[in-house]
């Protein structure tokens, strides 16, 4: 036991001694010349690939279809069905429009709506089919393209990627009256060859609509048993929406 006692300390002080001699080396000291004095960037297999866009959109003609979706539209139904075209004239610059058709009915908020408890203990019934609901817009759309990218999500397959911003005027039909509008809007297409593209757009709609509410009291114009109001007795006011956009772009 004693001598493997022995033979651990004797190894402990070699290690100790060879560590001493290994950090008792002299600092190396080089030419301030020799040192790299600008950034290195790194060496593809194919600049030509990563520096030049595969994406080309001069001159050429994009026709789409999506479906909308009204996120913060409370009565009425959220889903839109919309066809777009645009023309690119240069890299940067789109002009275009599209149309898209309020699908009919009522939104699952809408639809609980339908009977509503007052404090005095009765049931409020609420028929929203009464009041004038959106049916479609039309507009003209400006496409900024701000940015351009590529992403690879391994070593063979790599997506081209193009940011936008929108700028759209035009009118918004309901059941009675058209009334003119704008959207701002913020995009994304993702490109999966050279002509076929996802597009993603979320824009805000800001034009004038009708309240569903009679004026005064919403039991006297929605109550299903009283006389239905005309649409134009109901008040209007400046109205906010968001809406997103999920569809299929091609490019010719």
């Amino acid at each position: 036991m004693l001598k493997n006692a022995l033979k651990g300390l004797g190894l402990f002080l070699a290690a100790f001694l060879l560590q001493k001699v290994a950090f008792a080396a002299e600092v190396v000291e080089l030419p301030q010349e020799e040192l790299a004095q600008e950034s290195v960037y790194p060496v593809f297999d194919k600049p030509a690939s990563v520096k030049n866009r595969n994406i080309l959109t001069t001159g050429k003609v994009e026709i789409g279809g999506y479906y909308g979706n009204a996120m913060t539209e409370p009565i009425f139904n959220v889903s839109k069905l919309g066809f777009a075209a645009y023309y690119h004239w240069s890299e940067e610059h789109a002009i275009g429009g599209f149309f898209e058709s309020n699908l009919s009915g009522l939104s699952k908020y809408g639809e609980q709506l339908k009977s509503v408890p007052s404090s005095n203990g009765s049931t409020i019934r609420l028929d929203f089919t009464r009041a004038p609901a959106p049916q479609s817009s039309i507009m003209v759309d400006y496409n900024f393209k701000a940015f351009y990218g590529k992403m690879s999500l391994s070593k063979s397959i790599v997506f081209n990627l193009s940011t936008f911003g929108s700028l759209a005027a035009g009118l918004v039909k309901y059941t009675h009256k058209a009334y003119p509008g704008i959207a701002l809007g913020l995009g994304q297409k993702y490109y999966m060859t050279k002509q076929l593209s996802l597009r993603v757009d979320l824009r805000m709609f800001m034009h004038n609509a009708p309240i569903p509410f009679f004026p005064g009291n919403a039991t006297v114009s929605l109550d299903p048993t009283r006389t239905a109001p005309s649409h134009d007795q109901f008040d209007e006011r400046l109205t906010y929406t968001t809406n997103l956009g999920v569809g299929v772009n091609y490019m010719f």
